[in-house]
């Protein structure tokens, strides 16, 4: 069962043990409507959007509103420039989009995948060439466009002419292979909300076309919820779910136990091989959230006897879901992880676990 639902080609996915996963969000009312056109609004400006949070309003079947951190959209400056971390209401993926404004209005776009554009080009029965890539991508430097005909034509080739090439063209040359993602705002100070339009770029017999991700067009009202993550989950196979807090026996082919018991304590392990044995000069820190919001700040891996003369790290967090899933899709409990070592910057990692509570 799939849970993520990204606007690339190369849908990530936690594995048939995490295919229960999904934010389960905790939701509360807005204040008074912020349709009413007696809302006092606030300005918003383009210049002034960095460093903001904006999460979706709801509008339930009795007209209700509720935010809803489940869609969730971060401005922030890089490298002097106005990007924004966006999740496409995704359960553990957030994506980097880059951005241009003019006057009330922003349109974000993500990083250009040239490669996987060449692949589609090609499938699509036209010429993966510069010229008609600068045609898709007109934001693309040339250095993109270079690198991204190299790495698309040598996969092609892998293909091209041989038994497997049908099922490569069916694979690059169809409406849901989602290439790009693109949210266009619209900033609407009397209601001090946001007008956010999600979509992605795919590619169809060489022609680009552009669709609407389940998210469509929604009211984005600035985050009141608290503290959110804006983490991606790079690793979705190292952080295991289990009913003991006794550091497993095998920890490199223990099994993850994703169905749990609501008011039964759950116990996560960090289990990645390459982080169970202390470095000399290194420290360690981490953070776990669940379901997008924090469940504890800056715990540090205990360091323990390995049984053969050695040490080992124990990465380990019990949590304890007093309700069942809010639906079969379950929920997440992410790690971030920072890693410092003398003379080297500093390392973040992030994985992320399924549990369905019942």
């Amino acid at each position: 069962m799939t849970l993520v639902r990204t606007p690339s080609a190369a849908r990530l996915a936690l594995g048939l043990s995490l295919g229960v996963l999904a934010v389960a969000c905790e939701e509360k009312k807005a204040g008074p409507s912020l349709n009413d056109p007696g809302h006092s609004g606030c300005e918003l400006k383009l210049e002034t959007l960095p460093g903001t949070e904006w999460v979706i309003l709801k509008i339930n079947p009795d007209k209700s509103e509720m935010a809803d951190h489940g869609a969730r959209l971060k401005f922030v400056t890089e490298d002097g420039k106005l990007k924004a971390k966006y999740n496409v209401q995704s359960v553990a993926d957030m994506y980097t989009y880059r951005c241009e404004g003019k006057d009330d209005r922003v349109t974000c776009r993500e990083r250009p995948r040239v490669k996987d554009f060449c692949q589609a080009l090609v499938a699509g029965g036209k010429e993966c060439s510069a010229a008609e890539l600068k045609k898709i991508l007109a934001d693309a430097t040339d250095k993109e466009i270079e690198d991204g005909i190299k790495a698309g034509m040598e996969i092609v080739n892998k293909y091209k002419d041989k038994p497997e090439w049908k099922q490569f063209v069916a694979q690059n040359n169809n409406l849901g292979n989602k290439l790009r993602g693109v949210i266009y705002a619209k900033l609407d100070s009397k209601r001090c909300q946001l007008r956010v339009t999600d979509n992605y770029l795919s590619m169809y017999n060489g022609k680009k076309v552009e669709d609407s991700n389940p998210v469509g067009t929604n009211p984005f009202v600035k985050n009141e919820m608290g503290e959110l993550l804006w983490e991606h989950c790079e690793n979705r196979t190292d952080f295991i779910p289990l009913n003991e807090g006794k550091y497993p026996a095998d920890p490199a082919n223990v099994g993850p136990q994703p169905k749990q018991t609501a008011g039964k304590e759950i116990h996560f392990w960090y289990l990645a091989g390459d982080a169970q044995v202390p470095v000399e000069g290194c420290t360690h820190k981490y953070d776990v959230w669940a379901d997008g919001k924090p469940l504890a700040k800056g715990l540090i891996p205990k360091e323990a006897d390995d049984g053969k003369g050695g040490k080992r790290l124990e990465w380990h967090y019990a949590h304890t879901f007093a309700k069942p899933s809010p639906n079969a899709l379950g929920n997440v409990v992410q790690a971030v992880i920072t890693s410092n070592c003398k003379e080297k910057k500093p390392v973040k990692k992030v994985a992320c676990a399924a549990v369905l509570v019942q």
